[in-house]
């Protein structure tokens, strides 16, 4: 939980109405923080527009450390995925919030690739896109 004491200009407020820390993990036991799925780069700082928005990027975290725990179960938990973009409603294949774009901080993306493709759901794609693996929830 975070302090009561941190000024609320420093909250990302969701459209649900709660109130986030950047350095707050999106999933209480996980690795991913709500700063990974809003800045891009560590530049641009979006904010979802819609609870569905909202609730996507939710639900793309949770798969996201179900998938990073298949890679780095036996490393560090800094020792995973390390995000580069994620939402952005100015760009049409990560303005819903269910696509990302990831490296991991360790392995290199093609023994990453090979790991999780055993791992992916009928209704999910990862692919390697340059220096970065590209996944998409639906």
């Amino acid at each position: 939980m975070m302090s009561k004491h941190i000024c609320k200009d420093f909250f990302y407020e969701l459209p649900s109405g709660t109130l986030v820390h950047p350095s707050r993990l999106i999933h209480r036991d996980g690795t991913i923080m709500w700063k990974h799925a809003l800045l891009h780069h560590n530049h641009l700082i979006t904010i979802p527009e819609t609870e569905a928005q909202e609730q996507h990027i939710i639900k793309t975290a949770q798969r996201l450390e179900e998938l990073n725990s298949w890679v780095s179960q036996d490393l560090e938990p800094w020792e995973g995925f390390r995000i580069e973009s994620w939402f952005n409603p100015d760009d049409p294949e990560l303005a819903d919030g269910i696509s990302a774009y990831f490296t991991h901080s360790v392995c290199n993306h093609n023994n990453v690739f090979q790991t999780l493709t055993a791992h992916i759901q009928d209704h999910e794609a990862l692919e390697i896109r340059g220096t970065s693996l590209f996944f998409r929830r639906c």
